[in-house]
């Protein structure tokens, strides 16, 4: 088979134009490199976990504990004494109180009937709760929200049944509160 001088022409014109169509590509394409060139530099992490810790005080000025005394409490009085908590944490927090459910007698003092029932005597926290029976108080009491750094006042009421008899006359009583900080 034999080619014509023009049919030559046309397969020279088609490689040209491919020629020049496969140079565009390359000239118009990304250059493509085998360098594999990076950076880096170096920085810190801190990390510091937050801190949760309580602050008591009473009108007393007692430094790290509160100590109430209800004295002289009378058969149908209430009592009122303030507590002051402190967040001195790093995160809000929810205070409790609870009150150890077993008291005992108080340092010099003598109760003088086996029989005494300590549900005459009753607690509540200003504003929070009512006053409750002694055997009937919850295992802790929510006072609500504290921020960091900040002091909450809160008055504990305490009364005596109106109807408590004789065998109440000079009882010393004590119980032990806990105040705790839950974050939140």
């Amino acid at each position: 088979m034999s080619f014509t001088p023009s049919t030559k022409k046309n397969v020279r014109n088609i490689a040209g134009i491919s020629a020049v169509g496969l140079a565009a590509v390359l000239l118009l394409s990304p250059a493509v490199s085998t360098a594999n060139f990076s950076a880096s530099d170096i920085g810190t992490i801190d990390v510091k976990a937050a801190t949760l810790s309580v602050g008591l005080t009473d009108d007393k000025a007692t430094v790290g504990s509160f100590d109430l005394d209800f004295t002289n409490l009378k058969p149908g009085e209430v009592q009122h004494q303030t507590f002051y908590v402190t967040n001195t944490g790093s995160i809000p927090a929810t205070v409790k109180v609870g009150v150890d459910p077993k008291p005992s007698p108080s340092a010099g003092a003598v109760v003088t009937s086996a029989r005494l029932d300590v549900n005459k005597l009753a607690m509540g926290v200003s504003g929070i709760t009512a006053l409750t029976p002694y055997r009937s108080l919850p295992a802790s009491v929510n006072l609500g929200s504290i921020a960091s750094g900040e002091t909450k006042a809160y008055v504990l009421d305490v009364s005596l049944d109106s109807s408590a008899g004789n065998e109440w006359q000079g009882v010393g009583l004590s119980t032990t509160a806990t105040v705790t900080l839950d974050q939140q």
